[in-house]
C-alpha cells in the first residue's frame, strides 16, 4: 500500500468532490433528504444542491417524490467497483480464508476511512450472524475491535480530538463510552500487542484481533476474528486462535507492501 503522490488543488473538480459528498449523507439515520436538508449537511446553497439531487435523478441513482430524494440500487455500482477491481482485497483473501479455516472462525480484515472502519475481506467460513462482518460494514473506531487498533496505532492527541468530537453511544449494555476507559483499553493494545473486544458493539459477539502494520511499523490494516460468546471465553478465543492471528499477520504483511 504505497503513499499516494501529491495532487494539487487546481487539479481537482470541486463539483465531482460535492457530488461525491452527497451521497454520502444518505445514511441509516437518514435515508431521505429533502433540499433543505442536503444543503444543510452538505453545506451548499439550496439552489446548488437541488441541482446535484436533480443530476443524480436523472442519472439513475437517485429519487424523488418531489420533497424527498432517496438513493437508488444503482449507488451500489460505485462501493461494487472497488470490489471487482481492487487489487488488494483480492490479495488478502487467501490468507483470510486459511486463518478462518484453521480456526473455524469467521475471520476479516478491515482499513481506516475516516473517523471510522471499513472490512474490506471477510471470510467465506462464518458460524456468526453479526451486523459488524458483512463486506463493506462501516464501524466507529472506539467500540470495535479493528476501531481499537487502529487507535492504538494513533498519537494520543490524536486519539484525545477523535474521541472528543464523536458521539459515543452506548451500543450494548458492555460498550465503553468514558474516555479514560477506551484509554485505558487502548494502552492495553499497545502493551500486548492484540485487541480483545467483549461485547461493546454487538451483544453476544466477542473480538480478538491483530494489527497488521508495514515495515515501517505503520498500521495499515487489522485482522480480527468474531465469534460468539456462547462458544467460548475470551480466554479460551486467546488460547485458542491468537496464535494463527500472528501467522496470519506475518503472511499478509509483505502484500501490504505492495
Amino acid at each position: 500500500m504505497k503513499s499516494s503522490p501529491a495532487i494539487h488543488e487546481r487539479d481537482l473538480i470541486v463539483g465531482l468532490q460535492k457530488g461525491l459528498a452527497l451521497i454520502q449523507l444518505f445514511t441509516d439515520d437518514c435515508p431521505r433528504l429533502s433540499v433543505p436538508d442536503a444543503a444543510r449537511l452538505a453545506g451548499l446553497t439550496r439552489s446548488a444542491a437541488r441541482r446535484f439531487l436533480l443530476t443524480l435523478v436523472h442519472d439513475g441513482y437517485a429519487e424523488t417524490d418531489g420533497r424527498h430524494y432517496w438513493l437508488t440500487a444503482k449507488t451500489l455500482r460505485i462501493g461494487q467497483a472497488y470490489v471487482d477491481s481492487a487489487r488488494l482485497p483480492r490479495m488478502l483473501r487467501p490468507i483470510v480464508e486459511k486463518v478462518a479455516g484453521e480456526t473455524r472462525e469467521h475471520v476479516s480484515v478491515a482499513v481506516r476511512d475516516g473517523d471510522e472502519v471499513v472490512h474490506i475481506v471477510r471470510s467465506r467460513v462464518t458460524n456468526v450472524s453479526s451486523l459488524s462482518i458483512r463486506q463493506g460494514s462501516r464501524l466507529p473506531m472506539y467500540c470495535t475491535g479493528s476501531g481499537r487498533l487502529w487507535l492504538a496505532s494513533l498519537p494520543d492527541a490524536e486519539i484525545d480530538a477523535y474521541l472528543r468530537r464523536i458521539d459515543r453511544q452506548p451500543l450494548t449494555p458492555f460498550t465503553k463510552t468514558a474516555i479514560a476507559d477506551i484509554d485505558a483499553a487502548i494502552a492495553a493494545i499497545r502493551k500486548q500487542g492484540y485487541v480483545e473486544l467483549d461485547q461493546e458493539y454487538e451483544v453476544g459477539m466477542r473480538i480478538l484481533g491483530v494489527p497488521v502494520v508495514n515495515r515501517q511499523g505503520q498500521m495499515r490494516a487489522s485482522l480480527t476474528i468474531t465469534t460468539q460468546v456462547s462458544s467460548m471465553t475470551q480466554a479460551d478465543l486467546r488460547e485458542r486462535y491468537l496464535r494463527c492471528l500472528y501467522e496470519g499477520q506475518a503472511l499478509l504483511r509483505p502484500i501490504i507492501e505492495i
